[in-house]
C-alpha cells in the first residue's frame, strides 16, 4: 500500500499539456471548480441515475431540481410511472442515483490513475465530479445505514436493501474511493506546490467531508445527527497519519538512503 500510495511522486504529473497556473490562480480555479461540478454531481444523481432507470422502465420524468445549496438542501427528481412495475424495477429507479454515481466515480479515478499526460485543468475537472458523485453514493450509504433516508429509506421498504447492508457497501466503497482519490489529488497538487505541501495539503482536503456534515444539519429534511460529526473527521485524520509516516516518511528516505533513521 505505502508503495502504491508514494508512487504519486515518481510519476509523470499532471499538466504536462498544459501549462501550469501560478498558486494563486491554480487555487481559484480549484474552488469555482469544485463548486460547479458539486453541482453536475448533483444532476448525474438525479437524472443520470433516478431519471434513466425511471425512463428505461417506460415512465416519464415530471420535473427535476437541482440544489445550488446542498447539502444544506436536497436535489429531487418527480417522476410518473406506468402501473404494474416490479418491486425489482423500482428498486432500480430508487438506487440508481447511488449506482450511477458509484460508477462514475470510480470510472473517473481509473482513468485519472492509468492516465499518463493529461492537462491540469482537466484532472482538476475530473478530480473534483469524482469525488463529489463519490461524496453522493457513499454519502447516501454511510448515513442512510445509521439513519434511513430518502433513497436508503425506499430500498429498506421494498427488501431488497437493510441498514446493515447499506453501511457495510458505504464503508467499503469509501476505503477505496478515499485511497485513489487522495492519490490522484496529491499527483495534481504536485503539479504546482512543492511536494511535501502537495502531501499534507490531502488531509486538508478531506477536512471538506465535516464541513458539509455541519451543512447537512442545517438541512430541512434533518437527516443527519450532530454526534455523527466526530466521525466525519476520521478520513482527513487517517489521510494525515498515511501521509506522515509512509509517503513523507518513505520521500525522505529516498532522498537521504544512508539515513537508515
Amino acid at each position: 500500500m505505502a508503495q502504491f500510495i508514494f508512487k504519486a511522486e515518481i510519476d509523470s504529473k499532471f499538466g504536462k499539456e498544459k501549462p501550469l497556473p501560478d498558486k494563486k490562480g491554480f487555487l481559484v480555479s480549484f474552488l469555482i471548480l469544485g463548486f460547479v461540478m458539486k453541482i453536475v454531481s448533483e444532476f448525474v444523481h438525479e437524472v443520470g441515475g433516478h431519471g434513466l432507470f425511471v425512463l428505461l422502465f417506460g415512465g416519464k420524468i415530471k420535473n427535476v431540481y437541482i440544489s445550488v445549496l446542498w447539502p444544506c438542501t436536497l436535489s429531487h427528481i418527480n417522476w410518473s410511472l406506468p402501473s404494474g412495475l416490479t418491486s425489482l424495477q423500482m428498486a432500480w429507479i430508487y438506487g440508481g442515483g447511488i449506482l450511477v454515481c458509484s460508477c462514475v466515480s470510480f470510472l473517473i479515478q481509473i482513468f485519472l490513475t492509468l492516465k499518463k499526460e493529461i492537462s491540469w485543468y482537466s484532472a482538476l475537472t475530473l478530480f473534483w465530479l469524482a469525488f463529489w458523485t463519490f461524496v453522493n453514493s457513499t454519502g447516501y450509504l454511510l448515513v442512510g445505514g445509521l439513519t434511513p433516508f430518502g433513497d436508503i429509506q425506499a430500498l429498506i421498504r421494498l427488501g431488497v436493501f437493510t441498514t446493515f447492508l447499506s453501511l457495510v457497501l458505504g464503508l467499503v466503497l469509501f476505503a477505496v474511493g478515499f485511497v485513489g482519490l487522495s492519490w490522484i489529488l496529491r499527483r495534481i497538487f504536485a503539479g504546482s506546490f512543492p511536494f511535501n505541501k502537495a502531501s499534507l495539503g490531502v488531509p486538508i482536503f478531506w477536512l471538506l467531508i465535516p464541513v458539509l456534515g455541519i451543512g447537512m444539519l442545517a438541512s430541512p429534511e434533518r437527516i443527519f445527527q450532530l454526534a455523527y460529526i466526530p466521525l466525519m473527521f476520521i478520513p482527513s485524520l487517517l489521510s494525515f497519519i498515511l501521509e506522515y509516516f509512509l509517503v513523507l516518511s518513505k520521500k525522505e528516505a529516498d532522498t537521504d538512503p544512508d539515513d537508515i533513521a
